[in-house]
């Protein structure tokens, strides 16, 4: 099994007057290939050249090195334990999306296929999922869908769009468990009747929209 980390970035779809961190959670090379992709994107690259400068740090071997999020000093990549890890494929799936506000968008695509983890790190026990969508399509305004093209309005470069797919680079949290027993029996009852939730993905494309 892969060893994974976490990272606190700000939480995009945070009403825009308030400031919180959101956990997100990959393996080395899929932090990497997120640092790098936000270093490809000049405009991006500017806007982010701290938490850039932060990542070389710990590249370089700065392990312990912390940052600011929303307004406090955290921790910059940490490890995670994976308690367990499944995998999930839908075809012509249909569902809804609450936004920050609770606003519905009715969300549509061909095929999902995803990958959650069951995940323990500093005492905090979650399920974490990470989607690629096919046609994915929303609407918010009633029988009106448009297919969503790339304009990700959430933390830069954690949704990416080629062609008609659109994939989360990492993994984002889908539930929050009380405790590791609550976690593991969760696990359990996924492989039998599987409940994705991919709030945590579109709140990276919606924002706070």
């Amino acid at each position: 099994m892969s060893k994974y980390y976490r990272l606190l970035l700000d939480d995009y779809a945070a009403p825009s007057f308030t400031s919180f961190d959101k956990d997100y959670y990959g393996t080395l090379d899929q932090l990497h290939g997120f640092f790098n992709a936000i270093k490809a994107d000049e405009d991006v690259a500017s806007r982010h050249a701290y938490l850039l400068s932060i990542y070389d740090q710990y590249v370089a071997g700065k392990k312990t090195i912390s940052h600011q999020v929303a307004y406090r000093e955290v921790p910059f990549i940490v490890p995670a334990k994976i308690l367990g890890e499944e995998t999930l494929t839908l075809v012509r799936h249909s569902w809804d999306h609450l936004n920050t506000w609770q606003c519905i968008y009715h969300m549509k695509c061909d095929r999902i296929e995803s990958s959650h983890l069951w995940i323990s790190c500093y005492g905090k026990y979650t399920r974490c999922i990470q989607a690629s969508f096919t046609n994915l399509f929303y609407d918010g305004f009633g029988n009106n869908y448009k297919r969503f093209a790339g304009n990700a309005w959430g933390f830069p470069h954690q949704i990416e769009y080629e062609g008609i797919n659109t994939y989360s680079r990492l993994f984002v949290e889908e539930k929050v468990f009380k405790n590791k027993a609550e976690a593991l029996n969760d696990r359990i009852n996924f492989m039998y009747t599987p409940d994705p939730i991919y709030t945590g993905i579109l709140n990276d494309i919606f924002a706070d929209g």
